[in-house]
C-alpha cells in the first residue's frame, strides 16, 4: 500500500485519519511519503510540488480547497471522515501521473496531445473548462480532439 505523510493540526482529526488509514493497510510516515495529506490548502499546495497531495476540507472550506486543487493539489477529503474514504482518495492520488510532460523525447503533436489529455482528466472532462485552462477556444479544442 502507500506510505502517508500527515500534515494536521488537529491532534484528534490527525490520529483518527491515521487509524483509518492503518486499518486499511496504508503506513503512515514522517518523511518520503508517496502521498500527502495536509489539514490547509496552504500546506497541501506547498506540498503538492514534490508530491500528490491531499487536503482536509469541511462544508464551509470546499471553496478553498478546490482552489487549491486549481494550484495542484489532487483532490480533498471531506471532514468529518468516512472509512473508506481516504483510503480511496490515497489510492487515486497514487494513480494519477505525477507530471504531464514526459520525460522521454517526443514530438511536440505528441506532448500536445499528452498534456490536453491530462488537462481534460483534471477537469473532469469538462470541455469548457478545459478549454478555458488552456487558453483556447471549445471549437479550438474539439478540433484537436478530433484529430488526435
Amino acid at each position: 500500500m502507500a506510505r502517508v505523510q500527515l500534515s494536521i493540526d488537529d491532534m484528534a482529526t490527525h490520529l483518527t485519519l491515521r487509524t483509518i488509514l492503518e486499518s486499511e493497510g496504508h503506513q503512515v510516515v514522517a518523511s518520503d511519503p508517496d502521498v500527502v495529506i495536509a489539514g490547509a490548502p496552504e500546506q497541501a499546495v506547498a506540498a503538492a510540488r514534490t508530491h500528490p497531495a491531499l487536503v482536509l476540507a469541511t462544508a464551509g472550506a470546499i471553496r478553498s480547497a478546490v482552489q487549491a486543487m486549481r494550484e495542484g493539489v489532487f483532490g480533498y477529503i471531506f471532514v468529518p471522515l468516512q472509512p473508506g474514504e481516504p483510503g480511496i482518495m490515497v489510492q487515486r492520488a497514487l494513480q494519477q501521473p505525477s507530471s504531464p510532460i514526459p520525460t522521454q523525447l517526443m514530438s511536440l503533436a505528441e506532448v500536445e496531445r499528452m498534456y490536453i489529455q491530462h488537462v481534460l482528466r483534471q477537469c473532469n472532462f469538462n470541455r469548457t473548462k478545459a478549454a478555458s485552462v488552456l487558453g483556447v477556444g471549445r471549437n479550438t479544442l474539439w478540433r484537436k480532439l478530433k484529430q488526435f
